[in-house]
């Protein structure tokens, strides 16, 4: 995590499989971060923070007896996400 006039978050740190995190930015200390109520003084990386709840997904399998064609993939309409190539999420 480190801060250049946005909270950036990185894939070492624990907040990018967080809840909180995930579900659109309910976490405390990001908030708190975003805010301007701390700050950071140095870049870290996020490893034990006490407000983590891992984020768990409830996927199902299922049979199906016809085989079918995958959704097309949805239109970014040209536009260049360069920040998601590199597991960078930028919170202002």
């Amino acid at each position: 995590m480190y801060y250049d006039g946005e909270v950036h978050i990185e894939e070492e740190d624990q907040c990018y499989t967080c809840e909180h995190f995930l579900k659109g930015v309910q976490c405390p200390l990001l908030e708190a971060l975003a805010e301007k109520v701390v700050f950071l003084d140095d870049d870290i990386v996020v490893r034990n923070c006490g407000f983590y709840r891992e984020f768990k997904r409830h996927l199902t399998l299922i049979k199906n007896d016809e085989a079918q064609d995958p959704p097309e993939p949805a239109d970014d309409h040209g536009i260049d996400h360069p920040d998601d190539a590199h597991g960078i999420h930028r919170i202002n």
